[in-house]
């Protein structure tokens, strides 16, 4: 009797380290699709013209936030190029999510990683960022639309 329950509780330990194992590879993967450097054509152009070779970049939020669901972890500025790089978790790709300042602005996106997708906002002057972020928050029928705006610090 004793040797079935040795058994047995190896097998839970050794399920219950498999499962931890796979929990911890995914917030790692997370922490690096939200950590990414993403660069675009037009920015390793820009990159190569730099004195340094090296893009500057602003981080904009100092921690996650969270609104109706969706969370920006990370909105990122790199002026030389005039691009914004926003790490969503949780965004519809039917959604529109544009720079408050450019409604007509279109983001590259880059498939989602570990439930993290990066929106990259080229042509974006400076003081464009200071509205924000806006995702529009639209109902499956799109009958209606509730835009909510992550405000950036620059």
């Amino acid at each position: 009797m004793t040797r079935k329950r040795n058994i047995l509780l190896v097998l839970l330990a050794m399920a219950a380290l498999v499962a931890v194992s796979g929990l911890a590879w995914q917030t790692v993967g997370k922490q690096q699709a939200i950590h990414a450097e993403v660069r675009t054509a037009r920015m390793t152009q820009i990159e190569n013209t730099v004195p340094d070779g090296i893009l500057s970049a602003q981080e904009l939020l100092a921690q996650p936030v969270e609104q109706n669901g969706v969370t920006l972890h990370r909105a990122v500025y790199y002026p030389q190029a005039e691009t914004l790089v926003c790490f969503f978790e949780n965004e519809d790709p039917n959604r529109n999510i544009y720079p408050a300042a450019l409604p007509d602005c279109n983001a590259t996106i880059l498939p989602d990683t570990y439930g993290i997708t990066a929106y990259i906002f080229e042509d974006v002057p400076a003081d464009a960022i200071t509205g924000g972020v806006v995702v529009e928050m639209t109902d499956w029928q799109f009958e209606r639309c509730d835009p909510v705006t992550f405000l950036l610090h620059s």
